[in-house]
């Protein structure tokens, strides 16, 4: 199943088009560089048609006068009026994240990317080139919940601003197989799916703004106008401790806010990587620890080796030594990149 890449970056357009009720909207450091590599530039006629970005820095969003920064401010509010308030209740149906990720992210309309790696490059600072298989080579990413920098994107997981679960409990549950799977996948909405540092994101697991607000509160402002953009665009519920929290929240945001920039339209340069095939042998046999780990950082941090999975060119680590990971194409290899 292939999903359009129709991502915009326009809070406030988003907003506007929601008429109050409905909204919705549009969204993407330095991979390991193992030994055997050999890299190409591809062949004019498979570059894709896509050059650099001219500018390294991305350009800063325009300060808007203050009316209008109280008008985004009283839209949000009237926003999360809107919201039905009800209990949580998953109707009877048991959250399974299968139900709406049965085959991990989807594949979109750009050759060879899923929605994992147009996040990436649309959320970057800086970005320039990407393997064959859309995977970043370069690239300065900032995770916004904790104001941790990155320039390795296996060190970043892509974030529902809303957990699946949490969804499934605010009415999801009753959906159709396509309508979780569209919304596990949402491009459209730029709040609907951000990179972040994977402790962040797994310290947040599947709890709601009442139960945990992000590390750093300046980005209070940001992740309540997320998190009630993707409910009133989804029609989903939320109870009123989450609803009470949001609105702290909401009175965080300074008078000055100024939303985040993000390039969902970014074409990196495509730079063909050639995998030796003893290196590929060597890797897929090295001996591993038998240590169990936390999560992919603290493996890498132990120094494990990666190894080239089943299914492509990713290196990654084996799901036993890291069982919290999910292991999205089944090839018993998490975290590839």
């Amino acid at each position: 199943m292939r999903l359009r890449h129709l991502r915009s970056f326009s809070v406030p357009l988003l907003l506007a088009a929601l008429s109050l009720s409905a909204c919705s909207i549009d969204r993407p450091t330095q991979p390991d560089q193992s030994a055997g590599q050999t890299v190409q530039s591809e062949p004019q006629q498979d570059q894709r048609n896509v050059q650099p970005r001219a500018h390294t820095v991305p350009e800063q969003p325009v300060e808007q006068p203050a009316e209008h920064q109280q008008e985004a401010h009283d839209r949000y509010e009237t926003l999360l009026a809107q919201l039905s308030v009800a209990p949580e209740s998953d109707g009877g149906v048991d959250y399974d994240r299968d139900l709406y990720m049965p085959h991990g992210w989807l594949d979109t309309d750009r050759s060879r990317c899923n929605v994992r790696e147009l996040v990436l490059i649309a959320e970057a600072i800086t970005i320039t080139e990407v393997n064959q298989d859309c995977r970043p080579l370069d690239g300065l990413w900032h995770s916004w919940y904790d104001d941790r920098p990155f320039d390795n994107p296996s060190a970043l997981d892509i974030d529902h601003m809303v957990p699946l679960a949490e969804a499934h409990d605010s009415g999801a549950a009753a959906w159709s197989a396509e309508r979780k799977s569209a919304f596990a996948n949402d491009l459209d909405l730029p709040a609907a799916l951000t990179a972040v540092s994977a402790s962040s994101n797994r310290t947040k697991s599947a709890d709601d703004p009442a139960d945990w607000k992000p590390p750093l509160r300046s980005a209070w402002c940001q992740y309540a106008h997320d998190w009630i953009a993707v409910k009133v665009k989804w029609s989903l519920t939320a109870d009123q401790q989450e609803v009470d929290a949001l609105r702290t929240m909401l009175h965080t945001c300074p008078a000055n806010y100024l939303r985040r920039a993000e390039h969902p339209d970014r074409q990196p340069t495509v730079v063909h990587i050639e995998y030796q095939q003893q290196d590929q042998q060597r890797a897929g046999s090295a001996e591993q620890p038998t240590n169990v780990y936390a999560s992919c950082d603290e493996a890498e941090a132990a120094g494990l080796e990666r190894q080239v999975g089943a299914r492509g060119d990713g290196r990654g680590f084996p799901a036993d030594v890291v069982p919290s990971a999910r292991d999205g194409d089944g090839d018993g290899v998490v975290c590839e990149q």
